[in-house]
């Protein structure tokens, strides 16, 4: 975050005018929701805004979604939601996946990872990223201050981090690296062929039209 800073990738960007905006959701249960907004450019990413809140519904959100995108003119872009989004919630019966999908939102579940490949993702996604300084309050500084947890007794860090109101803007920044560039198609290689093999059997010999 300090290089990121270092080399002036906080500042004034506009995104592209004939390419979506995305958003990448971190989706709390009692707790924070955050949403990144952000969009592609080429290898680089514009991370063009940040939101969280707590105690409201997914209707805030998508009456927050739909303003802006009036407001700035963004084009409605995809959704990337955790996997947890896909499980039916008491009393309505209906995952967010399908609630958000009623609301004219567009859901699609980050691809299934560990945390430190998450982790990993980010990594190796920071150094790509322009932030627009709307991204500062509760957004940037959540990532600089996202931390593991201390363990006195061990003298050594946890391999949990720190469950604080930094959680939800890293967790949803780890979806977003995770969801923005598609992973390239898998190639199963064939195994060669090692050691001896059996040669097929002969053709047997005709004689007189009679197989011997």
């Amino acid at each position: 975050m300090a290089q990121l800073r270092a080399e002036g990738r906080v500042c004034e960007i506009e995104p592209l005018k004939d390419r979506p905006v995305d958003r990448a959701w971190d989706l709390g249960v009692g707790d924070d929701t955050s949403i990144w907004w952000f969009q592609t450019a080429g290898s680089q990413l514009y991370i063009l805004d940040h939101y969280a809140a707590s105690g409201v519904g997914l209707e805030h959100y998508r009456d927050l979604i739909e303003a802006r995108e009036k407001g700035r003119s963004w084009i409605h872009g995809i959704d990337y939601v955790p996997h947890d989004a896909k499980i039916k919630e008491w009393g309505s019966g209906r995952t967010r996946v399908e609630t958000m999908q009623g609301m004219g939102l567009r859901p699609m579940l980050v691809p299934l990872a560990s945390i430190d490949d998450g982790i990993n993702a980010v990594r190796r996604t920071l150094p790509l990223c322009v932030f627009h300084p709307r991204c500062e309050p509760g957004g940037l500084t959540a990532l600089e201050q996202y931390r593991r947890e201390w363990d006195d007794e061990k003298k050594c860090f946890k391999p949990t981090a720190v469950h604080d109101w930094t959680s939800h803007p890293a967790d949803a920044f780890r979806y977003l690296a995770m969801s923005w560039k598609k992973p390239p198609p898998r190639v199963i290689q064939l195994p060669k062929d090692t050691g001896w093999r059996i040669p097929p059997p002969p053709e047997r010999r005709r004689r007189g039209g009679l197989r011997l």
